[in-house]
């Protein structure tokens, strides 16, 4: 199936898992993404050497696109999200606070 979401993000199916809080873990992520969607991790939860791991077990894991998100208002938010842009994790998106450097930073 071809869509524009499936082009954009390199995935057979168009469908998103959505990074929910202790749902969204690296098995989860990975069984999505080797599914042929796009598994999203859920990094809130996390402080960064934990978000750092969950990377790279979903590395283990697959090697299909996968994403993680980074919900701003969460204490630690801004470290997690550094670790993403470090591990360069292929998408990344932000919810509840201005993260206009993740993504000036992500297109550097």
């Amino acid at each position: 199936m071809k869509t524009r979401i499936t082009e954009l993000f390199g995935i057979k199916y168009p469908i998103i898992l959505s990074g929910m809080s202790w749902i969204s873990v690296p098995k989860m992520v990975a069984a999505v993404s080797n599914a042929g969607g796009l598994g999203i991790l859920a990094t809130g939860p996390f402080n960064a050497a934990q978000t750092r791991q969950a990377i790279k077990e979903i590395r283990t894991l697959t090697d299909k696109p996968f994403g993680a998100n980074a919900t701003l208002y969460f204490p630690g938010a801004n470290d997690n999200a550094k670790v993403l842009l470090e591990e360069q994790v292929p998408v990344i998106n932000f919810a509840l606070g201005k993260g206009d450097w993740i993504v000036k930073r992500a297109h550097e």
